[in-house]
């Protein structure tokens, strides 16, 4: 079965390359493919040495590894010091890890520590709020609008003595959207609490100052630049503490556990290629292309987030009459790979809490197609998705009149 469904995506990337989901996970940049390839090559075999053993193929490893850390750090600000990042398994870790430095501190100390974070951040965010509330701590959440921007201006009617820490997505991964995450540290750090930023959708797609932007906890997924998946970074400010999960002397004792060298090799030579300006104006003619011919081909679309701004790669969609968790589905037999504004987990499809907070109903809310691509997205592709797209919007609202039209039938055969 494995193997078939292998074959099946290697024959659909070659006929089409019909990848449309890169906020999921980008493919592997060329400069990373290029440095993994000298990684396992066979003439150069102390790269597959421990970075903390002593020896020399461990002190090469160690060299090779603080080269990376240093690439990434200048990918996030030219002040940024390769020692204030705290390398993990995945951006999930290192939300959770940002999140329990401050709270699980106060909790130790025997006080009920209050938490803002937002209705639309990652799940990774959203499954501490139970973690938090089973330990006596509270959470409160701070409202988006229609666009599902997040609004700064009611931490005030939110604010405790207690607030202890606000989360906010900098970038939120299904709509796009860009919150105004410059004014929310400024409101933060004058309220005297500390502030953590998930930036896993930002990085490479906007430009990054983390010096300047003066948040306390940053965090970020290398498989979003190209990168290999298992390599999650947080970025801790100056004097702020790391209450570390995993204990070891890695990571300045922050993260313990033997380090991912393929890993974070592969995303460091991604940062170097980093140029999010130029990406930006490429991406976003083949975005604002793709919309402006759904919106002519299907009416009744809606653009989720097109009145807030958004990062140059991705369009949420919803359309009228149309309901379900069907048309992922449907474009993928058809050979296009895009995700829905749903979670799965366990194979069950449950409506996006992002498309919920701004205001869409339950069946919407499972109804959307989210499109992410890149500036190696062929337009060819795109253009054949939204003809695809469009037959199949108009295939599920007939099977859905006609589906009404039987129900009207019945009740008038029983009254």
């Amino acid at each position: 079965m494995l193997a078939q469904l292998r074959r099946q995506v290697v024959r659909m990337s070659r006929k089409n390359a019909n990848y449309l989901d890169f906020n999921a996970g980008a493919p592997l940049h060329p400069s990373a493919v290029k440095k993994l390839r000298l990684f396992f090559s066979e003439s150069d075999p102390s790269f597959l040495a421990n970075p903390s053993s002593i020896h020399a193929h461990g002190r090469l490893a160690k060299s090779e590894f603080a080269e990376a850390r240093e690439a990434i750090a200048a990918s996030l600000g030219a002040k940024t010091d390769p020692e204030q990042l705290v390398l993990t398994s995945s951006g999930s870790e290192a939300n959770q890890l940002a999140i329990r430095s401050v709270l699980e501190a106060r909790l130790l100390r025997g006080e009920k520590p209050h938490w803002i974070t937002t209705p639309v951040e990652h799940d990774s965010v959203m499954q501490m709020q139970a973690w938090l509330k089973e330990r006596g701590g509270a959470v409160s959440l701070l409202p988006v609008d229609k666009q599902g921007v997040p609004q700064i201006a009611a931490l005030s009617e939110l604010w405790r003595p207690e607030t202890a820490l606000v989360s906010l997505l900098w970038v939120n991964n299904e709509t796009g959207v860009i919150s105004p995450v410059a004014e929310a540290v400024r409101d933060v750090r004058a309220r005297g609490a500390l502030i953590h930023i998930d930036a896993a959708q930002a990085w490479g797609k906007l430009p990054i100052d983390l010096e300047a932007l003066g948040a306390h906890y940053v965090t970020f997924s290398g498989h979003k630049i190209g990168g290999l998946a298992g390599t999650g970074l947080l970025w801790v400010g100056r004097g702020t503490r790391v209450q570390p999960v995993i204990l070891g002397k890695q990571e300045k004792g922050r993260r313990g556990g033997t380090e991912n060298l393929a890993g974070w090799l592969s995303v460091g030579a991604a940062a170097q290629s980093l140029n999010p300006v130029q990406w930006s104006e490429r991406v976003v003619l083949l975005r604002d292309r793709l919309e402006s011919v759904i919106e002519t081909l299907i009416p009744g679309t809606c653009i989720n987030g097109k009145g807030a701004p958004r990062v140059a790669n991705t369009l949420n969609l919803t359309f009228d009459q149309v309901e379900g968790d069907g048309l992922v589905m449907a474009l993928d037999l058809a050979g296009f790979s895009v995700s829905s504004g749903s979670a799965c987990a366990s194979g069950v499809i449950e409506p996006s809490h992002v498309l919920l907070a701004m205001g869409h109903s339950k069946q919407k809310a499972m109804a959307a197609v989210r499109v992410s691509i890149g500036e190696t997205t062929p337009w060819e592709a795109l253009e054949s998705f939204a003809q695809v797209l469009k037959t199949t919007v108009e295939r599920v609202r007939r099977s859905g009149q006609i589906a009404g039209i039987r129900d009207q039938e019945q009740k008038a055969a029983l009254t």
